[in-house]
């Protein structure tokens, strides 16, 4: 591949100008990378239709040096020299079902085709409707990442309806430094930036990128990657020689807390892709085009692999867009009035919040797993107390970032250690403005542009010479929201005969690698006995007398059931224990809801004690099939005895309770 170096001139970009563009302190490289990257690679797939979702894979390789370096012009022999002797690793990020970087190979024929802003231009204006910013200023993060060698792929559908293979090669460097790699011309002043590719004419100077699929496959095979195949579309971006250890920086936020994640650079963005993309990441709920298909290293991520917390944001997430009642989070509508076309109820979005439990989040032995914070690489300022977490997110399904104190958070108040208050608000992106301008004429449009160009916050902006406050006043909604429901919040007693059971959860700890897989194990803990938690009326009473797991990891309840005389029938249902209240199986799989079956199931009942004082039972099943619930005829004569309930609970987040519900005279207990 022939070497181009670009020539520094009037009103052009140098090296060492181009790094320092969005250099951005605030968060780690790899974070930013996974940011980019794979926003990058959302908006390549918004047109390109027969797909569900948009593939994704970000990971590591080992670099043949010599083979690499044979194939770049000008400084071969400097780059064998540098790194021949000794194993150098590449970042790879790979997107299939995208468009891929199109456009005429020469930019100057085709100055707005993909190909141009990602390779060649800066600072390129993103103009496809739900993309996530700009082209330009945020892919400076691939010169950071390594030594500012990148390598661009694509297999693309061009302009001829034929399938075409194009790779060329950029870098990106301080021209200031004493040990640059672009050769330096007498004479001439150093950019910083060269490219490499086949000349556009023997006599000319510019290169585009080569369509030699031979020299291409082996460009490739340098970092042990395959072109893609047959009529798959894509694109890889690869990022040669980078230092592991000085991407890996090592967080102390909350001291004391395991971060297995920053041991190695796979580990830790298999959790950066969480922690930014946790509504879109295995989201086929996701209402506003493709779900995000991420993999780490050629591996799925699924939910199975999230930490609690993001797994509970997703969830949060869907539950603010749809704007349904669920039981397991609050969820609040947004509205700001004299700025928009209509005064909807949530013409500005949603917030969807809950306190969790140390429990709930897996903090609690045998997991020992990370605080909210640490997830979030946020230092809690509260110290001994916990601050609210507060996240926000548009249309793309990345989180623009997360909040401890500032505007989002200010007078919502501390919770205690054992708790932590998470929110997330998500805007009504399709809400017109009232008074638009040509290029800001929704609520969607005025948040991206107030977004900074590494989009890590939202601030106000000025439209036609008047400044407006929508985000100022959609986080003063927010904040009144969420401190009116818990201010209000009255203590509801538990209803008689309601018993909170201890959740299945005899995990085993994360292996020491393979961080983020689920362990799939079965209970073995020994029985308990609580204390009673009785319930009645009128004489009608049902009490948890002991439980204990079997070695089958279902949960055996023993119960003591007292009934008067005139109780015809009795029902025993599970539900799952929420912030909102308890949570039926029917409201559970409700698409409103969580959607998925009931994760708590009977698998037998019994009354040891008792001969011919009870008739027919009758089993109640979920649309799922799952059986939640059994009703059971009683004779015309009163009853006290004890019974057993086996239940199985599939997931290790839940909590899970007991209603007794008579049916006659009374009609709870």
């Amino acid at each position: 591949m022939q070497i181009e170096i670009a020539e520094f001139g009037k009103m052009s970009q140098s090296g060492n100008s181009l790094l320092k563009l969005i250099q951005n302190n605030d968060l780690p490289i790899l974070d930013l990378l996974v940011r980019e990257a794979v926003q990058n690679s959302l908006d390549a797939g918004i047109s390109v239709e027969g797909h569900d979702s948009v593939y994704v894979d970000i990971g590591i390789k080992n670099i043949d040096v010599p083979n690499f370096a044979r194939h770049l012009d000008g400084i071969t022999d400097l780059l064998i020299n540098k790194f021949g002797a000794s194993p150098h690793k590449a970042i790879y990020i790979e997107d299939a079902n995208t468009t891929g970087l199109t456009g005429s190979l020469d930019f100057k024929n085709s100055p707005n085709g993909n190909i141009f802003k990602l390779i060649y231009g800066i600072s390129m204006a993103q103009d496809t409707p739900g993309a996530g910013g700009s082209w330009g200023l945020g892919k400076t993060v691939y010169f950071r990442t390594g030594i500012g060698l990148v390598v661009y792929y694509s297999h693309i559908l061009n302009d001829d309806g034929q399938y075409e293979h194009r790779l060329a090669v950029t870098l990106v460097e301080n021209e200031k430094l004493s040990d640059t790699i672009i050769p330096k011309t007498y004479g001439k002043v150093p950019s910083g930036i060269a490219w490499w590719g086949q000349r556009v004419a023997p006599d000319s100077h510019d290169t585009i990128p080569i369509t030699d699929e031979v020299m291409i496959r082996d460009i490739l095979k340098s970092f042990s990657l395959e072109p893609f195949e047959g009529e798959r579309l894509g694109t890889k971006i690869i990022i040669p020689f980078i230092d592991e250890q000085q991407l890996l920086i090592k967080h102390e936020i909350n001291s004391g807390e395991n971060k297995p994640w920053e041991s190695n650079a796979a580990d830790y963005i298999r959790v950066a892709i969480q922690r930014w993309y946790a509504p879109r990441l295995a989201n086929k709920k996701y209402m506003y085009g493709k779900y995000l298909d991420g993999h780490v290293n050629g591996e799925r991520l699924e939910k199975d692999d999230f930490l609690p917390l993001f797994l509970e944001l997703q969830m949060m997430y869907n539950a603010a867009v749809i704007g349904s009642k669920t039981n397991r989070y609050f969820v609040n509508d947004i509205q700001i009035r004299n700025y928009f076309e209509h005064n909807k109820v949530n013409n500005a979005g949603r917030v969807a919040y809950k306190k969790f439990t140390k429990k709930e989040l897996d903090m609690l032995a045998p997991f020992n797993g990370p605080s909210p914070f640490t997830c979030v690489n946020e230092k809690n300022p509260l110290g001994e107390q916990n601050a609210p977490l507060m996240a926000y997110a548009r249309r793309p399904g990345m989180i623009v970032n997360y909040e401890t104190d500032g505007e989002w958070c200010k007078g919502l108040g501390a919770t205690e250690e054992h708790e932590y208050l998470v929110a997330i608000f998500v805007p009504n992106s399709n809400t017109k403005l009232l008074n638009p301008d040509n290029d800001v004429v929704d609520l969607e449009a005025y948040l991206r542009k107030s977004e900074m160009a590494d989009h890590t916050s939202w601030t106000d902006i000025i439209i036609k010479n008047k400044p407006l406050d929508i985000v100022e006043k959609i986080r003063s909604q927010v904040r009144r929201k969420i401190k009116a429901s818990y201010e209000n919040k009255e203590e509801v007693k538990e209803k008689q005969g309601m018993n909170i059971l201890a959740r299945n959860v005899g995990k085993m700890l994360l292996p020491p690698t393979g961080f983020g897989r689920r362990a799939s194990s079965r209970n073995h803990a020994g029985g308990t006995k609580p204390p009673a938690n009785k319930g009645r009326s009128r004489g009608n009473s049902f009490t948890i007398i002991s439980q204990r797991y079997l070695d089958t990891g279902a949960l055996e309840v023993l119960f003591q059931l007292k009934l008067a005389k005139n109780i015809s029938a009795f029902t025993i249902e599970l539900f799952i224990a929420s912030e909102g209240g308890k949570i039926s199986a029917a409201d559970w799989e409700s698409e409103d809801s969580v959607g998925t079956p009931f994760p708590a199931q009977i698998t037998r009942i019994s009354f040891p004690d008792t001969v011919g004082l009870f008739g027919r039972s009758i089993s109640q099943k979920s649309d799922s099939k799952v059986l939640h619930a059994v009703s059971i005829e009683k004779k015309d004569e009163p009853v006290e005895c004890t019974g057993i309930l086996e239940f199985t609970c599939m997931d290790p987040h839940v909590q899970v309770e007991m209603l007794m519900k008579p049916e006659g005279s009374v009609d709870n207990g």
